[in-house]
């Protein structure tokens, strides 16, 4: 009888550890499944976080714009034993060293459920991406998604452009039109919906229609904030007066043959009435950007019509590097007077970009003496003969204010 009673004990401690081991392998498998989606989940937010920051590169806080992406997706760096550590350039992989390159990693303890039971109470999980940051191969942007001629070459106007030109119309039969003599070459064409060539001159190359939509390309970029009246319905008709950055309430207007202004650097917030020069003035700025804004009732845009030795040049630093123009977006159903037109003379140097997200621009100057132009605009026409290089040398890093960035590792 006592032998028995040591067989059963024997039975009961085996079972017993039968169900430890079970329970251990059970473990591993629920655990594991969860800990792979975790993984999953981090490597995603890590993906995000990685582009964020790349597309910050000399334009904002690389690793800031990293850890709010990161953050927002559910990994803020020092809470829950999270770690978000942003690298520029890289300090491994092929692309060490490089400073067109983001690395960013995340790594966070994970706690386990069943293999607690094993004395494994958490696990680390680690993610690494790297994203890359380019020069956008486009430098002309038709926002519309349903306008007819949205774009348009008229006239005799022979548009020439060292970069790429899309159209996000989707309209059926003339989202991108040329017309009369108009010519139009670029280093691509392509238009969400159709072409229509009511041209002589045949586009080089030819349009690529049914591209995928696209968004704005400048949505990233923040308003500047519109305080109080600095300057008020500023008219200038003569002399070579000196103009310095400031909220300027019922608009800028610049007119007269003998008229030279000139524009100190900074930001320029034109709050109604709009921006006209005209009658051969001239203007000119080195460093300057403009944002236009105004109620639904009060809002103009630009009109540059003046002389032939007019010259502004965006800043090439800080927030607004590269924007020359930058129209309110929230601009949605503006008054007459809303669209701008900006019709240079042969000497006139346009540098920087035109953001018009909402209005339309006619647009018929030359940028032969500018490094570049780029063109964001609701809907656009080309009216004259004009010239689009894309050398971004003098921009942060070389970049071109319309980022490009995309993952590499």
């Amino acid at each position: 009888m006592a032998r028995l009673k040591n067989d059963a004990g024997q039975a009961l401690i085996l079972f017993a550890f039968t169900m430890i081991v079970l329970m251990g392998f059970a473990g591993m498998g629920i655990d594991m499944g969860y800990l792979r989606y975790m993984r999953r989940t981090m490597q995603a937010a890590t993906d995000s976080a990685a582009l964020a920051g790349t597309a910050e590169l000399g334009y904002g806080d690389v690793t800031a714009a990293a850890q709010a992406d990161a953050s927002t997706n559910g990994f803020t760096n020092g809470s829950k034993g999270t770690s978000v550590t942003v690298n520029n350039p890289p300090l491994s992989g092929p692309h060490q060293g490089n400073p067109r390159y983001v690395e960013v990693l995340i790594s966070q303890n994970q706690p386990t459920f069943f293999m607690k039971v094993l004395g494994v109470d958490s696990h680390m999980v680690s993610t690494r991406a790297v994203g890359y940051s380019g020069i956008s191969g486009a430098c002309i942007y038709t926002l519309d998604p349903s306008a007819s001629s949205a774009f348009v070459v008229s006239g005799s106007a022979n548009l020439s452009a060292q970069c790429g030109i899309l159209d996000n119309s989707n309209n059926s039969t003339a989202a991108l039109v040329t017309n009369g003599g108009g010519c139009l070459s670029a280093k691509y064409i392509g238009v969400v919906g159709q072409f229509k060539n009511n041209s002589s001159c045949v586009p080089s190359p030819t349009p690529a229609s049914g591209i995928a939509p696209f968004s704005d390309p400048l949505a990233y970029l923040q308003p500047p904030v519109v305080g109080a009246c600095d300057y008020n319905s500023v008219s200038i008709t003569g002399g070579t007066p000196t103009l310095y950055p400031g909220v300027y309430c019922g608009g800028i207007n610049i007119s007269g043959g003998s008229t030279d202004v000139t524009f100190s650097p900074g930001t320029y917030i034109v709050n109604g009435g709009g921006m006209n020069v005209s009658g051969g003035a001239n203007v000119q700025g080195d460093g300057v950007t403009f944002y236009i804004t105004g109620t639904s009732s009060s809002f103009k845009g630009v009109s540059i019509t003046g002389g032939s030795n007019s010259e502004l040049i965006a800043p090439t630093s800080g927030t607004y590097a590269g924007i020359l123009f930058y129209q309110d977006r929230s601009i949605s159903s503006p008054s007459s007077g809303a669209d701008s037109n900006i019709a240079g003379g042969s000497g006139t140097a346009v540098q920087g970009t035109l953001y018009f997200p909402t209005t339309n621009l006619s647009y018929s100057g030359t940028s032969v003496n500018s490094a570049y132009t780029i063109i964001v605009a609701d809907t656009l026409q080309i009216t004259n003969n004009t010239y689009f290089p894309d050398t971004y040398s003098t921009n942060p890093n070389g970049f071109s204010p319309i980022h490009s960035a995309v993952l590499v590792e």
